[in-house]
């Protein structure tokens, strides 16, 4: 968290008095201002991704060499959820 809260000053913001974990979402908030005032897209759906476009993903997602090392395994239906929160 500690990490994080040095994010949030060096993005300018006041963290003192502040917790480091309430220091860490500001900088949270502090980095979600910026990429919306740069025009960076905030989910898939912005960059026209659909709810059709992620089902053809799984078997790709899945399928990926370097899915059998990621240190959490998923199953299709977490795969699927993930994607859908981005949307």
């Amino acid at each position: 968290m500690a990490r994080f809260a040095r994010v949030a000053q060096a993005m300018g913001v006041d963290t003192r008095g502040m917790s480091d974990e309430a220091a860490s979402m500001e900088a949270i908030n502090a980095i979600r201002t910026l990429s919306k005032r740069v025009g960076i897209p905030q989910g898939f759906s912005q960059l026209g991704v659909s709810k059709a476009d992620i089902e053809g993903w799984l078997d790709k997602a899945l399928a990926d060499p370097c899915a059998p090392c990621n240190p959490r395994p998923a199953s299709r239906d977490e795969v699927r959820e993930l994607y859908l929160e981005a949307l």
